[in-house]
């Protein structure tokens, strides 16, 4: 198994590549036995790679280091064009290291077992998500008189003919003020 990142290899013995797509949902059963889930969304596909580096080879360790711990401008991970099988039936084209870079001495081979995970970046669904026009409200009106306003409406004041006690001052601004828009009385 190949895993190239921006062309260069990464180096390493026995190569698993795993790939993973989370998609999230939430139960809305309450207390009841229901299956019922509210789909959330699918989340960044990942790659876990695990792989064998010789404690000869620890050259090959820091390259994968130095991949890892790469910035681009403003202190932003690097992202990186993946070249993999896995990775490619999965359809990630570019991912950034994510959950850190692990290292362990094997117990009884002269070697290192290093495991990372790769995080999915400008996938599929976050495109569509970018194209999609944001959705703007708009004002809805029945037939009919707005609250408050036409005959039977003196509770507080506001037809006109209980005058203005019940209202705040701040209400009776507001009062005011519609009355010189609407031109009522």
């Amino acid at each position: 198994m190949t895993l190239l990142l921006d062309g260069q290899k990464v180096q390493g013995k026995r190569m698993k590549v795993t790939a993973n797509l989370r998609i999230e949902a939430d139960d809305m059963s309450g207390q009841t036995s229901g299956t019922e889930k509210a789909h959330k969304g699918f989340k960044p596909k990942t790659l876990t790679v695990s792989l064998m580096i010789p404690y000869v080879d620890k050259a090959n360790l820091r390259a994968l280091m130095s991949l890892a711990e790469a910035t681009a401008a403003g202190g932003q991970l690097k992202t990186y064009r993946v070249v993999n099988d896995t990775a490619a039936a999965f359809g990630i084209r570019q991912v950034q290291f994510a959950e850190g870079v692990s290292a362990r001495e094997d117990d009884t081979l002269a070697q290192w077992v290093v495991q990372f995970t790769l995080s999915e970046k400008l996938s599929n669904p976050e495109r569509v998500e970018g194209r999609r026009k944001a959705s703007s409200t708009t004002a809805q009106s029945g037939p009919g008189q707005a609250v408050g306003s036409g005959a039977g409406a003196g509770a507080g004041g506001s037809d006109g003919s209980g005058g203005e006690q019940g209202l705040t001052g701040f209400e009776a601004v507001l009062k005011r003020v519609d009355t010189y828009i609407g031109g009522g009385s």
